[in-house]
């Protein structure tokens, strides 16, 4: 028996069961659907409109991260402590002319007066050659690092599994695309970008049993009636603390761009919203609790999934599944709080399961706030006018959901006209 057939269609079907969906559907070009709601400016309960940049920095802003934390993410820690237990250099020379480098780290948290430490993990980081302060891609893939950064120098544990290589990642980038878990990192370099990247499993682990209790033990001492924290915003507290790292070298990069694809799409958002030092996302279809509004949605549904998710997100998020209108915040509201940096959402018209569209009305939704800043929000009226010169740019391609060879030349195109430019 062809054992290649098989191994396609078991990849697809676990597709289709968790991060995605295939479809016969199309999104459609122009918006469709209702507006986002409560409006990005507006108050809570009594305390009206926002009525300049400062009320926004001020007030609302920090009413929204509370209310995100508490209704869909959970809290981040109160304080955390990053170490570098090491730092190597493994090749001076690797993909095609850059400096590849490898980080041992280890995170305290603390949760009011309690302290939980993380397990060990990893960070490598490779830069083009004579650019040390070249703008850091900071990656986040389904893969371990050894298969994102595809290097035989690079620690890998010995019972390490991954997306191993052979027949079984040839069916994954089949159904996926080509660069699902392995950026195209010589044209990254060419281009000018450093590419690092972190294994965020290695501390908050991507399954629901195991998940739930790392997340557990990571929330330790966390104040009564704060919700734990779910897998995405500790995914997101790992963009911080690759940040971290980097910058203790003294030629730290100027600009930090967090990168991420469906899950790790949405923790790209969230890291950005929460940490100022995040210049500029890419955040490629990120769906629900992603970029995509959750009120009359197409796709996937809050409760299907926190069904198949328990582990990425608050408690709280469960009540509303099936009762999206109740909620007090919507995604909007998470884009609007990184502006007016730029952010790049990446989008595929068979991708319905992940709502394009609703994205789209997101970034409506968030325009006002871009606008506020003075800065170039939104710069389009359908889903598929490419505007990479934008601070809210929106990109679309035929297809489903993965990372596909038109991806990359999308997404290096806007960074070109957002961070080489400078």
């Amino acid at each position: 028996m062809n054992r290649w057939p098989l191994l396609v269609v078991v990849i697809a079907a676990l597709g289709v069961g968790s991060c995605s969906k295939l479809t016969l559907a199309w999104a459609d070009l122009k918006p469709d659907g209702p507006a986002a709601q409560p409006e990005v400016l507006g108050g809570f309960g009594s305390q009206g409109q926002i009525s300049s940049l400062e009320d926004w920095t001020e007030r609302r802003r920090p009413a929204l991260k509370d209310a995100l934390q508490a209704n869909i993410y959970g809290y981040f820690p109160d304080s955390y402590k990053l170490a570098v237990l090491d730092r190597k250099v493994l090749d001076e020379n690797a993909f095609g002319g850059g400096r590849l480098e490898e980080y041992k780290l280890r995170a305290q948290l603390h949760f009011g007066e309690a302290t939980s430490e993380t397990k060990i993990f990893y960070m490598d980081v490779v830069t083009p050659a004579g650019a040390p302060n070249a703008p850091v891609i900071l990656i986040q893939t389904f893969c371990p690092r050894w298969d994102t950064l595809p290097h035989p120098a690079i620690y890998r544990p010995e019972d390490a599994g991954g997306c191993g290589g052979g027949p079984a990642t040839g069916a994954m980038t089949y159904v996926f695309g080509r660069y699902i878990a392995t950026p195209p990192t010589e044209t990254i370099l060419a281009r000018g970008y450093a590419v690092a990247t972190i294994f965020p499993s290695e501390f908050a682990p991507d399954r629901k049993e195991k998940g739930l209790a790392a997340l557990k033990e990571l929330s330790k001492g966390r104040a009564p009636g704060k919700q734990r924290w779910g897998a995405i915003a500790a995914w997101a507290w790992g963009y911080s603390l690759m940040i971290d790292a980097l910058e203790q070298d003294a030629d730290a990069p100027r600009d930090y761009i967090s990168w991420g694809h469906s899950r790790y799409g949405k923790s790209a958002l969230l890291a950005a919203a929460f940490d100022d030092r995040i210049t500029g996302v890419i955040s490629h279809q990120s769906g629900t609790g992603g970029a995509s509004l959750n009120r009359q949605k197409k796709g996937e549904s809050v409760k299907a999934i926190i069904d198949a998710f328990p582990h990425w997100f608050a408690k709280a998020y469960e009540s509303y599944a099936n009762a999206e209108g109740a909620m007090p915040v919507d995604q909007h509201q998470l884009l609007a709080l990184i502006a007016p940096r730029p952010v790049l959402l990446g989008n595929a018209r068979r991708d319905v399961w992940s709502d394009p569209n609703g994205a789209f009305r997101a970034a409506l939704g968030a325009d006002p706030v871009y606008k506020l800043y003075g800065a170039q929000g939104l710069d389009q009226n359908r889903l598929d006018v490419w505007a990479p010169g934008a601070n809210l740019a929106y990109w679309i391609r035929p297809g489903t959901h993965g990372v596909v060879k038109e991806d990359w030349p999308a997404f290096l195109d806007f960074m070109d006209a957002h961070f080489l430019k400078k």
